[in-house]
């Protein structure tokens, strides 16, 4: 019921703007977790984002990492991403641009009753390329993320993540999202959920649509010993 709720006052809150950045988008997620030991798993992810549900891609990522569980509740990752940029739905009209981003990762994460509460502490290394120059920024990102069993095959979650610039100026961004997850079998999850961009100038609204494959290598290395 609580997330039910909450989902209908973020829906609400899409549906009451009325500006110029009014439509809402979509981020199209695969994404998959290798466990390739009791301390090592493995990542890779892509999204294609579009500003509109299914035209005008706005952002093609390409993101893939690595964690290292230092005890229960507490691991450590460092991960690589690639974006190709185009906002050519701006009044401005820019070029195409190409982004590289490295990345390392606090993650903590607690039980409180049923529910599941995620931290994950992140500095982000941004390197922009445009028309040959190469821009160097850099971002700290925190995120906390609820999660919540409603039955054995669905899991509902609420989350919000701040972003700052370790330069001028501090703000960058904030997301408010929430979603649920449906568990297909083992290996595959999929997930619906909304998610509030928030920016020092306009709002953005996006449909988020993911399916996720986990995959665990590491019973098979107890089998083979």
């Amino acid at each position: 019921m609580m997330y039910a709720l909450i989902l209908g006052l973020l829906i609400n809150t899409v549906s009451a703007q009325n500006n110029e950045f009014d439509e809402i988008g979509s981020w199209y997620i695969l994404s998959s977790n290798s466990k390739l030991s009791e301390n090592w798993s493995v990542q890779a992810q892509t999204q294609i984002r579009f500003y509109e549900l299914a035209s005008e891609i706005q952002q093609f990522k390409i993101r893939t990492g690595a964690t290292y569980n230092i005890m229960e509740g507490l691991s450590i990752g460092l991960g690589y991403a690639y974006f190709r940029n185009d906002f050519s739905y701006l009044a401005e009209n820019p070029a195409p641009f190409d982004e590289h981003r490295i990345v390392e990762d606090i993650y903590l994460s607690q039980k409180m009753g049923k529910a599941k509460i995620n931290h994950r502490a992140r500095l982000e290394n941004r390197f922009i390329i445009d028309d040959g120059d190469t821009d160097i920024r850099h971002w700290f990102r925190y995120m906390v993320k609820v999660s919540h069993p409603i039955s054995k095959k669905f899991t509902a979650d609420i989350y919000n993540e701040i972003w700052l610039n370790l330069q001028e100026p501090i703000f960058a961004q904030n997301w408010l999202g929430t979603g649920v997850s449906y568990k297909i079998n083992e290996l595959l999850k999929a997930r619906v959920g909304y998610q509030r961009i928030h920016l020092s100038g306009p709002d953005f609204d996006r449909l988020i649509f993911e399916l996720n494959f986990s995959l665990d290598f590491s019973e098979k290395e107890n089998e083979d010993i």
